[in-house]
């Protein structure tokens, strides 16, 4: 027997639910906003840690983002592609490479932090300063007792094993 249509369906409401789904619609209006530039949020992600680690080999940039070095290769053949990283040869090791910025990787950095920005205030309209500084306290708490990648989206840290990184 099937459940009268006047009665709404039962749907879990719980804290995992929300957040579920709230994170999806996160992740694609975000998508969403880097689409113009050409970028998907992995490139991002390595855009950004390498802004403040300019020098740091792709191996040792892997390890901090926690990227496996298949990944790692990846992401950075495609930022090197675009022409927002370069390899540079590392004086102190000649077998490996000291990543780097290019200009438009500065400059498409700049356009992403203003997209983020405008992101983050339109996701967070609902709250002031003070309960969206508590409600990303507890979500780091909740993240790191889960033991998620503090520095990097969980998708781009899984192992390899896991098969090939989401298109987010």
């Amino acid at each position: 027997m099937t459940a009268p249509l006047d009665r709404p369906p039962l749907a879990p409401a719980g804290v995992a639910f929300v957040l579920s789904g709230l994170g999806y619609h996160a992740a694609q209006r975000f998508r969403e906003r880097l689409a113009p530039l050409g970028l998907a949020p992995r490139h991002v992600g390595v855009l950004t840690a390498l802004a403040s680690a300019e020098g740091m080999s792709q191996h040792a940039l892997g390890q901090h983002l926690e990227i496996p070095p298949s990944r790692m290769v990846a992401l950075v053949d495609e930022l090197e592609a675009r022409g927002l990283v370069e390899r540079r040869r590392n004086p102190a090791d000649r077998r490996a490479y000291a990543l780097a910025l290019t200009d438009a990787g500065r400059r498409v950095l700049e356009q992403v932090a203003a997209l983020a920005d405008e992101h983050e205030r339109q996701l967070c309209a609902a709250l002031d300063a003070e309960e969206r500084e508590t409600l990303l306290r507890l979500l780091r708490r909740i993240a790191a007792q889960q033991g998620l990648p503090q520095r990097v989206h969980p998708s781009l840290a899984a192992s390899d094993r896991a098969g090939p990184p989401p298109a987010c």
